[in-house]
This record gives C-alpha cells, sequence and structure tokens, in this order.
C-alpha cells in the first residue's frame, strides 16, 4: 500500500448548536442514574450508522500532517446513543469543520460503562482527553468525581465546555483547559505530572500519527497507580491499491492496533473491558473499552462491561 494520511473530515453539514440531554441508567449493583446536558452539534440522521475512515494518498491537500490533538476521529456520529432530545433549543451557527462540536458514538459507550459502575471514578481526580464537548468528563462530575479537567486543543471548544460545565451546574468541579499531546509538558502545571488517578477519553485513536503523542501524553499525567478509559469505535479505512487502483478496506484498525504495540513498548499495561459484541449497536461500527495503566495500576480490578441484550 502507497503511504497514507487521513483526509480533513467535514461530514457534518448542519451548524446548528441544540441543547440535548443525554440520560444514562446503568445496571447492577453499584449502577447509577446520571444525566447531562450538552449544547452541542447534531450530525444529520442521513449521516448517522455504519461509516469507514477515508484516506488519501499522502500527497494530497492534507499535506501528511498530524490532526489537531484532541480532535475525535474522521466518521459520522451514530444515532444509536438514542440520548433524549432536549427540545427546540438552538445556539447561533459554528464552524461545520469543528468536529470536537459533535458528539460521537464511543462517548456513548465509555458513559453507559461509567453508569454501570460508578465507583470507577467516584471521589476520584478525573482529567479527559479529547473531550469534545465533555458528555464522558461532565458524567464522571455528576458520578462523584472530585475534580474534572477537561482539555481539547480548540479554544473554540474549550469555550463550549465551561459554558456546558455551568450547563449543568458543575462549574465549580470542572475545569478547562488546551492541551497540546505533542508538548504536554508545555500546558501542564507541575502538580498536574503524574497526579491523575483516573484518565478518561473517547474515539481520540482517530489516526496513527497521534499514537505517540497521545502515549507521552498518558506517560505525563498518569499516576503510578492511575488508570486510563478509552472507548473507540473501530473502523478500517477505505484506502487506495496501488495494483489496482481500486479502493480497498483494510483488514483491521490500524490506529488501534499501533496503540496497542505503543502501550506495550512504553511499559503500558492494556486491557479490553469489553468485547466488540458487547458494545457494538446495530446500526453503527463496533465499539471497543480500553483500561491502560502502569505495573501499579491493577487494571484486573477494573469490572467488565455486561453483555447487553
Amino acid at each position: 500500500m502507497m503511504p497514507l494520511a487521513h483526509a480533513r473530515r467535514s461530514c457534518v453539514t448542519t451548524k446548528i448548536m441544540q441543547q440535548r440531554t443525554f440520560a444514562f441508567q446503568g445496571s447492577g449493583p453499584t449502577a447509577a442514574q446520571a444525566e447531562v446536558r450538552l449544547w452541542c452539534r447534531e450530525p444529520p440522521e442521513a449521516q448517522a450508522g455504519k461509516t469507514l475512515t477515508w484516506q488519501l494518498d499522502s500527497g494530497d491537500a492534507s499535506g501528511g500532517q498530524q490532526p489537531p490533538d484532541g480532535a475525535p476521529p474522521p466518521a459520522a456520529a451514530a444515532a444509536a446513543a438514542q440520548p433524549a432530545a432536549a427540545g427546540s433549543n438552538v445556539a447561533p451557527q459554528e464552524d461545520p469543520d469543528l468536529i470536537g462540536l459533535d458528539v460521537w458514538p464511543a462517548s456513548i459507550a465509555l458513559c453507559r460503562y461509567l453508569a454501570n459502575h460508578p465507583e470507577v471514578v467516584a471521589g476520584q481526580q478525573v482529567v479527559e482527553l479529547g473531550a469534545g464537548m465533555g458528555l464522558v468528563g461532565l458524567l464522571c462530575a455528576a458520578l462523584g468525581a472530585q475534580h474534572v479537567l477537561l482539555t481539547d486543543y480548540e479554544p473554540q471548544v474549550l469555550a463550549h465546555l465551561d459554558k456546558n460545565a455551568a450547563l449543568n451546574g458543575l462549574q465549580k468541579r470542572c475545569a478547562s483547559l488546551r492541551l497540546d499531546w505533542r508538548q504536554p509538558a508545555a500546558s501542564l502545571a507541575q502538580q498536574q505530572q503524574g497526579n491523575w488517578h483516573r484518565i478518561v477519553a473517547a474515539d481520540v485513536l482517530y489516526a496513527s500519527a497521534v499514537v505517540q503523542p497521545l502515549i507521552a501524553t498518558l506517560r505525563l499525567l498518569l499516576h503510578p497507580e492511575g488508570v486510563t478509559l478509552i472507548g473507540h469505535q473501530v473502523r478500517r479505512a477505505i484506502v487506495l491499491d496501488p495494483a489496482t487502483r481500486l479502493p480497498r478496506l483494510e483488514d483491521s484498525d490500524e490506529p488501534l492496533e499501533k496503540f496497542k504495540a505503543a502501550c506495550a513498548e512504553a511499559a503500558l499495561q492494556l486491557r479490553v473491558l469489553s468485547s466488540r459484541e458487547t458494545c457494538s449497536n446495530r446500526d453503527s461500527d463496533p465499539m471497543v473499552l480500553l483500561a491502560v495503566g502502569g505495573p501499579q495500576s491493577r487494571l484486573a480490578d477494573l469490572p467488565l462491561l455486561p453483555s447487553e441484550s
């Protein structure tokens, strides 16, 4: 295969910000019920469902550069989450290419896990990477996290994070921070490094180019006993076969596989908390929930996600 670079995605055609309510009802002896209200952008229904990542030759307009840190992957959001709509509240128009304004299916899957097992984040100091509109981080706060740091790269996204924290009355326990994974130490105070017992992230493995910066950021943030929870929507890229000049579906999710290998190289443990069948929704690509931590992180103590009917 020829060298590839992810194309910049602009699949979301609507520019309207809406206020939506995401309700989560866990099941099991320790489960919790919580809801999060967000100003976010909702892709049109026609773009929901199964999606694939298109990749282009590295000589295209993307220039082979890394995608902006903190952004979700290039795929349309699925409707399978089925959150409760919050009515007709509408905000001014936004940049249609700023994909951090959308809510992505992997964040829904991760939130479902947390609603089933709120004890994983209750009383903890939590940081969310690539927070977007902050669904996962704000749910952590609603489930009893002591403090949540919501991080992203785009200033416009950060402004909405603050707005959404206030919308849920969580501004006293939530803060936002602009974080560049390529230079994480430049954004973090000394006391913020190596002290986080919980890191959460959803749909951050959107390209192979972000794997090493993400690993470096995790190593800088994680407490020796800390755990990172990652929700990921499995995608296989469509690439151009140089021999036939025809599109071809890759055999695996390259960013995910490279992340697994990079964790091993960095002496980070990795545990799959869900199988593809457990997290997959009928109308969307498969979901995987991962736990990542250092040698002292005791990943085996984390509960697995129960099978869904």
